[in-house]
């Protein structure tokens, strides 16, 4: 099974980045391949990226996705784009984000129509973990 990780990563928007960690962290346990794994280094894009390739490289690993899975409290064109394109093929979303800043979450995240996109706030990084091991529990059981 292939995950896409999702995050803002714009402007130094990495404040989330150990969150991105933990779905990262939790994926591999549960042996998914994790796609877009790089989202995870805080470093991420660095000065010489290739912004061209980056963005060939996205769409072909959003074409391989089963599923995406996405640090969402920062609001993010990208991450809307990844998560319409993955959702367009049919293919699992699942949106977390930090439910002390709830009041920014974009309505898409707290009432998506599609009934194959979840959200799920989180209160303490820690369950984090517990929450994508269950999504990917459920992805595994509908194969």
């Amino acid at each position: 099974m292939k995950v896409f990780l999702s995050t803002a990563i714009t402007r130094g928007r990495r404040e989330y980045v150990d969150a991105v960690n933990r779905i990262r962290d939790a994926l591999r346990d549960t042996n998914v391949e994790v796609l877009n794994e790089r989202v995870s280094d805080p470093t991420f894009p660095g000065p010489d990226v290739d912004t061209a390739k980056t963005i060939s490289e996205l769409q072909d690993w959003l074409q391989q996705a089963d599923a995406l899975i996405a640090e969402a409290t920062i609001s993010s064109t990208g991450v809307g784009c990844e998560v319409t394109t993955v959702q367009m093929r049919g293919k699992p979303v699942l949106l977390l984000y930090d439910a002390h800043f709830s009041f920014r979450i974009s309505d898409w995240v707290f009432h998506h129509p599609d009934p194959n996109v979840q959200s799920h706030a989180y209160r303490d990084r820690e369950e984090i973990g517990d929450v994508v091991k269950k999504f990917v529990g459920q992805l595994s059981g509908a194969r």
